[in-house]
């Protein structure tokens, strides 16, 4: 049976049709309805009027289709899969005022989100809560998961799914307004404006892969670890030091209020801990927020510092050294190899309270040296960060 597209759909197109933005079948299918349709096919010559255009024009017109064609041709795929609706192949929210568009794949299991606009709400259905793999687009990041990762979540996946992606949007815009904002003549700009994929995959790794257009960030199964991950990537480099992991995990959690491992750090755990005590010393609360994980990371690093080490996880008190992600130098032989994750986290968020956050970034992002941006050398400000700490919660 031959397909007739509705006229509402074709003249949400033709713009892109215009600008040349469509796959070959979508074409098709357009220029097939304005053969017979004269009110269509007279508001596409209307729109197609050649007009002189200078240099500049012409250069401004082919950036514009390089950047919004992949989200035009996904814009296209969605409109006719509208149109397809009654072949039974996808089940469809019907896009609202104010909402994301969704479509789910029911032979690939395929939920598809699509997103270009502040305040989208996205609802889903719950027979979409079957899908196996999520494929979404917002305007600063697209994200390729495994959905049944968030199995582990109290919350069920209807409700988790949308505030999780909120948050993932939430959160990119905030470090990267942040990092503008605070450490200008460190932050690597360009990176800022590229953008972003997340790829989260129970077969994945811990790595991230800048490329031309964009920034591609290889989770694995470690939904809760984008924020460090992205991060990561900012700050370049093909070495993992003491000092990026800290900055990581420091503007992640401890200032982002948007971060994932706030959504998800249970207190009845934190309660379970052996520097619990230490940390409602520190003033920490039942309220999981940026300040009280700053918290929680100077009472791990009292227990350290204190008690020893391998108590706990490989972030709370194993050496970095003994760290999957610790990819510096390999031998213990200064107090920053004998930090864990969590000291580590602590003690550049004191080097930011000391000497403040642009001086931090200089030395993180490598434009300066220790000294140079401190002041100091390394062994002094670690002595006064270990005081620090100890007399906070002694």
């Amino acid at each position: 049976m031959k397909m007739t597209l509705p006229c509402s759909v074709v003249r949400d197109m033709l713009p892109m049709l215009a600008d040349g933005l469509l796959s070959a079948e979508s074409e098709t299918l357009l220029r097939e309805h304005l053969k017979s349709c004269d009110a269509c096919r007279k508001m596409f010559e209307e729109m197609t009027e050649p007009e002189i255009m200078t240099e500049t024009d012409k250069l401004e017109l082919d950036y514009l289709k390089k950047v919004r064609g992949r989200r035009n041709r996904l814009v296209a795929a969605i409109l006719l899969s509208v149109a397809l609706v009654g072949g039974g192949v996808f089940v469809w929210l019907q896009a609202q005022a104010g909402k994301a568009t969704v479509s789910y794949d029911d032979s690939s299991k395929t939920l598809v989100v699509y997103s270009n606009g502040e305040g989208k709400k996205l609802e889903l259905p719950e027979e979409i809560a079957q899908a196996q793999t999520l494929d979404a687009q917002y305007d600063s990041f697209r994200m390729a998961m495994y959905l049944p990762l968030l199995s582990e979540a109290e919350t069920p996946l209807t409700e988790y799914l949308p505030a999780y992606l909120e948050r993932t949007k939430n959160s990119i815009d905030f470090m990267r307004t942040y990092l503008r904002e605070n450490c200008a003549d460190s932050y690597p700009a360009e990176r800022a404006d590229k953008y972003v994929e997340l790829k989260i995959q129970p077969e994945g790794e811990y790595t991230w892969t800048e490329l031309e257009d964009r920034i591609v960030l290889d989770i694995g199964k470690l939904y809760w670890h984008r924020e460090e991950l992205y991060i990561l990537s900012m700050l370049g480099g093909s070495g993992v030091q003491w000092q990026q992991l800290g900055y990581a995990w420091y503007l992640g959690t401890c200032l982002n209020p948007y971060s994932e491992a706030l959504a998800n750090t249970s207190m009845e755990l934190l309660k379970q801990q052996p520097y619990y005590e230490a940390y409602l010393h520190l003033g920490g609360t039942q309220e999981l927020t940026p300040e009280n994980y700053r918290r929680m990371y100077d009472a791990t690093a009292w227990l350290c510092l204190t008690e020893g080490m391998y108590w706990g996880s490989a972030y709370e008190s194993a050496p970095l050294y003994k760290t999957a992600l610790y990819k510096g130098p390999s031998l213990a032989k200064a107090p920053a190899n004998e930090m864990s994750v969590c000291m580590a986290t602590s003690f550049v968020a004191f080097l930011a309270d000391e000497y403040g956050f642009s001086e931090v970034s200089d030395f993180c992002f490598g434009k300066l040296s220790f000294e140079q941006a401190f002041g100091t050398d390394f062994n002094s400000a670690y002595d006064a960060w270990a005081d620090y700490v100890l007399n906070s919660v002694g």
